[in-house]
């Protein structure tokens, strides 16, 4: 057993491998032939030879040494306290070095007790809830990538970067592609709670376009690149491509954007306990960096729409609102609108320059601004936005003019002697009317 964690802790590489075991058998039993001889001469080989009745004879003794290590290494905790990290973890490796020679242990000859341990745990992990996940806050993004969760299992580590053909191409072997499938769902479900409850006034088919932001494989693949996958990914001769042709930027994009999934899901199937958690609270940070824009210019709407998707709890029923929430709450629009509109005073919203297209997205994006004719001006522009639809590139343009101090200042106050000159004429007009009276 030393033998092998000392064999796995060097890190051969799998030719170099093979051929110190074929030294080592040579050194330790000389008088046993060739592998390639083995069928002439009647021999029983090693426990990943060709022999039928060699694995068959073996197998529930192989079969029995991986169900004990894995009954013990489920209690991962006490497991440490006992006999240390390094010994967990070469026993870790032991049964990665069993499963790496591509022994498969019949487990039907397992003789295995109906009083197995009932709270013997399989690695599916807690369900995730949106009571569970907190909106982004600016002030909370950070400013630099997060670090890189761990994933506590190395058969799932090594599985996240490997491509199935790489090896034997059963369609049993673990592979990032196996793994990918499920980590889309997790970063499927996460990014949509997390877009809910920070977004709360976006109607359904904007929130879809900021998850699609957050979900695409370019994004994806962009993390990616930051933490080095590329370097770590075990892919076949046909996806590398050659000098003469080389692999396309959208192919690899894509690989690329599997890996990370994949890794996601490493993570979280890892730590039944506390993977979610971790993996998500990583996806948040990093998507909290991707539409850091976004999530500034939603916390500079005032107050949030409290959407009640997030506060019912079945039969429960709904809190009262509070007083700020039944106080209406006003678009920019509308604010601008409050703020500058008088008789004969209009806010005009007008297309500004040509359409094009966003980088990212590939979306139609419109500039809109917002005019304003009256007190001695002539369509005066007050501020311009973009966005995918007019109506929000109108929003954009009001928000921006309402952050425009000076000219806010400026018609305000016109606006103030305009609204007196009226209550002091219609005053005039009621003494008037009085008087005739």
């Amino acid at each position: 057993m030393q033998s092998i964690f000392s064999m796995h802790k060097r890190k051969l590489p799998e030719d170099a491998y093979e051929e110190s075991e074929k030294k080592k058998n040579k050194r330790d039993s000389p008088s046993i032939p060739e592998r390639s001889n083995l069928a002439e001469s009647g021999i029983a080989g090693p426990i990943h030879g060709n022999s039928t009745d060699s694995k068959a004879s073996k197998a529930p003794k192989v079969a029995k040494l991986m169900r004990a290590l894995d009954d013990l290494l489920d209690e991962k905790d006490e497991m440490i306290g006992l006999v240390g990290e390094q010994a967990f973890n070469e026993a870790l490796n032991l049964r990665a070095c069993i499963q790496k020679q591509g022994f498969e242990p019949d487990t039907s000859d397992l003789r295995i007790s109906r009083e197995s341990p009932p709270n013997r745990s399989s690695n599916l992990p807690k369900s995730m809830s949106g009571y569970t996940i907190s909106p982004w806050k600016s002030s909370e993004i950070p400013k630099t990538f997060p670090p890189l969760p761990k994933v506590l299992d190395p058969t799932l580590e090594a599985a996240a970067f490997i491509h199935h053909g790489v090896k034997g191409g059963r369609v049993t072997d673990l592979s990032y592609e196996r793994l990918e499938w499920v980590g889309d769902s997790y970063i499927y479900v996460a990014s949509t709670l997390l877009v809910s409850q920070t977004f709360p006034s976006l109607l359904p088919g904007k929130c879809s376009q900021l998850r699609e932001k957050l979900v695409k494989n370019v994004t994806l693949a962009g993390y990616a690149r930051q933490y080095g996958f590329e370097q770590r990914a075990q892919l076949p001769d046909a996806f590398l491509g050659t000098s003469a042709h080389p692999a396309k930027d959208a192919e690899r994009t894509k690989i690329l954007g599997d890996i990370f999934e994949a890794y996601v899901a490493a993570v979280v199937l890892s730590d039944p306990e506390d993977g979610l958690t971790r993996a998500t609270a990583w996806l948040k940070d990093l998507w909290g960096m991707t539409i850091q824009k976004e999530i500034l210019e939603e916390e500079k709407n005032g107050i949030k729409i409290d959407s009640p998707l997030w506060r019912l709890r079945g039969s429960r029923g709904l809190d009262e609102p509070s007083a700020s929430m039944q106080q209406r709450l006003f678009n920019p629009k509308e604010k601008l609108q409050q703020t500058l509109g008088a008789r004969g005073i209009k806010l005009e919203y007008k297309d500004v320059g040509p359409q094009r297209k966003d980088k990212d997205s590939k979306l139609t994006l419109f500039t809109v601004g917002v005019y304003l004719s009256g007190w001695g001006e002539k369509d005066k522009l007050l501020g311009t936005g973009t966005a995918t639809g007019k109506k929000d590139a109108g929003m954009k343009a009001a928000a921006k003019a309402l952050e425009n101090k000076k000219a806010m200042k400026l018609y305000t106050e016109k606006k103030k002697v305009f609204d007196a000159q009226l209550e002091l004429e219609r005053q005039t007009l009621e003494r008037q009317q009085q008087a005739d009276t």
